[in-house]
């Protein structure tokens, strides 16, 4: 290998560096594994980017649940124990706080199960 080609090569991987370290968060997504249980959804705090697509592979470990928020444009998705189902959606371009809340009444602890979306 010569001194030049040495050289190209060296730039050409800094270069890519440099792009792939400037690459742009809304475009990619963010993968979330969501579990609920009895009466707790976990994580109970999500952070994302102003329009970054946000998929939430969400289950039950305990009991039968519903996932739901007007906020976010999420209709009520059941979620059974065993089973795993993909939620999407778009973070919205205001930053902010969102939420999404059990749907399904599901015993003493069902007003607690809230999932917030921190938009920053």
């Amino acid at each position: 290998m010569t001194l030049r080609t040495f050289v190209a090569a060296l730039a050409a991987t800094f270069a890519l560096s440099i792009a792939g370290a400037a690459a742009d968060t809304t475009t990619t997504p963010l993968a979330i594994d969501l579990t609920a249980s009895n009466w707790k959804f976990t994580p109970g705090t999500i952070v994302a980017h102003p329009g970054q697509t946000v998929v939430l592979h969400a289950k039950s470990v305990e009991g039968a649940h519903a996932l739901i928020s007007d906020d976010l444009g999420i209709k009520p998705v059941m979620m059974l124990p065993g089973r795993t189902v993909d939620v999407t959606f778009v973070a919205p371009a205001k930053p902010g706080k969102y939420y999404m809340h059990c749907h399904l009444p599901c015993g003493p602890g069902h007003d607690k199960m809230i999932v917030e979306v921190d938009v920053q």
